[in-house]
């Protein structure tokens, strides 16, 4: 007859090990599904931020505009974009006199007052692909575009035309969803 000492043994080593191995298999399986999801999600971040950063500067152009101020509108290339917003992003790190792109955290915006541009220091677990350019950062400035009219190649808000403020990225790359 067994005893209860014998029926108390426990686990076994090998039983130990598949469950081991078995949670181990289940997540890698979930970082597999889940990592994706957290690079889209960091790049849908990115461009609600660059979305709302092109409203903010027209809405700012349009203001200087009906104020009289056109002449102040090529002010805007070259300044912070980060400045018109009511509340920058909480991933927003600030204005800084000189990039040291390592010391910015990863997933977070900085601007560089010594070039005159918006940075985004892209997250991990992103499908990033710079051509040509840093390897996991984007380089923003507002470029002031307009037409001109007398071929001087300086903006007069009397004779120029003027069509607007972009945010360009200074190198190309590839953001895949």
């Amino acid at each position: 007859m067994r005893s209860a000492r014998d029926h108390a043994r426990g686990f076994s080593l090998l039983e130990l090990v598949v469950v081991v191995v078995a949670v181990a298999i289940l997540t890698a399986v979930a970082l597999n599904r889940l990592l994706p999801l957290v690079g889209r999600a960091q790049r849908a971040a990115f461009q609600r931020v660059q979305g709302e950063l092109q409203t903010a500067l027209l809405l700012e152009a349009a203001e200087r505009i009906t104020r009289g101020e056109a002449p102040t509108l090529v002010e805007l290339a070259g300044a912070n974009p980060m400045a018109l917003l009511l509340k920058p992003p909480a991933n927003y790190v600030g204005s800084i006199p000189w990039a040291a792109v390592e010391e910015i955290p990863r997933a977070s915006w900085y601007f560089d007052e010594h070039h005159g541009r918006l940075g985004y220091r892209v997250g991990r677990h992103t499908r990033f692909e710079p051509m040509g350019g840093p390897r996991d950062l984007i380089e923003l400035t507002v470029a002031f575009v307009y037409q001109d009219r007398d071929a001087d190649g300086v903006f007069d808000a009397a004779g120029d035309r003027f069509d607007g403020l972009r945010l360009e990225s200074v190198h190309a790359y590839g953001w895949p969803d």
